[in-house]
């Protein structure tokens, strides 16, 4: 009997994440699909429980729901507790387990241990970098001036070894980092970029720039690094990832991550 797995979220129609797990599916022999399921947040409670109650195996969850999803959950691996936020869910049995792979996932696509990373952003996605970050990593992290930047400020606490910081002085820190990612929606939805290319510019030749967000054509953030001649890239390797993270968990299988890749490629990001 087939097994159903999917990505939850709203909106998810853009998601790549089938194309890679269908693709893991078949070159691992396992009767299984996966599909995008489109929740609207008033509606998240009744659909995840007839999601649950169908037999659902295991789902992803996006934006918005990677903390909202928590109080229908009924376990939580550690990490997840630590950061409140879920990306992986498994069920067996009827039971709900949570878990979150973006962090692990992103990690593994960089090559070379950053001594000084510049983090823009702190929603679930940002938290599970800061806190799957090499211990050699110096973070500092930035957020804009919101009057929810206090309440923010003190959730990353425990993670940082310095204050979250106003995005309004990001230049300072931008003079020695080594690795900048943008762990923020901006740029998903229109043509905004955080940083601009003269922000770039002032950046080491060798840093590294990395949006957590994947386009069909660059996205504004890597846009305006390759201006100033970075090296940039979106947020494809990190779907990859932590999907094929999250297709462990469900199955106990790891999958080959550059067919997952190079699945997505072929059909045009």
């Amino acid at each position: 009997m087939t097994d159903h797995y999917g990505l939850i979220g709203y909106p998810v129609q853009q998601s790549k994440s089938p194309i890679m797990q269908n693709e893991a599916f078949r070159l691992s022999n396992v009767d299984a699909d996966y599909q995008l399921f489109a929740i609207e947040p008033e509606n998240l409670g009744e659909k995840f429980h007839e999601l649950v109650t169908s037999g659902i195996r295991g789902l992803n969850v996006t934006m918005p729901f990677k903390q909202a999803i928590i109080p229908y959950i009924d376990e939580m691996s550690a990490l997840s507790k630590k950061l409140g936020v879920v990306n992986t869910i498994t069920v067996q049995d009827g039971q709900v387990f949570g878990d979150i792979t973006d962090g692990i996932g992103f990690w593994a696509t960089i090559q070379q241990v950053p001594k000084h990373v510049v983090v823009l952003g702190t929603g679930g996605a940002a938290r599970a970098i800061i806190a799957s970050a090499p211990s050699e990593s110096q973070l500092h992290v930035f957020n804009r001036m919101t009057p929810e930047f206090d309440k923010k400020a003190a959730m990353l606490a425990p993670l940082l070894d310095e204050p979250l910081h106003n995005i309004a002085y990001v230049d300072q820190f931008l003079l020695e980092a080594d690795l900048i990612i943008n762990a923020t929606n901006v740029g998903m939805q229109n043509n905004q970029s955080l940083l601009s290319p003269r922000q770039f510019a002032i950046t080491p030749n060798h840093a590294q720039v990395v949006d957590n967000i994947y386009k069909l054509t660059d996205t504004p953030f890597v846009a305006a690094a390759k201006q100033a001649n970075r090296q940039a890239t979106d947020g494809l390797a990190m779907l990859v990832g932590q999907g094929a993270l999250s297709f462990e968990r469900w199955t106990g299988i790891q999958p080959d991550q550059n067919a997952m890749l190079t699945a997505i490629l072929r059909e045009g990001r």
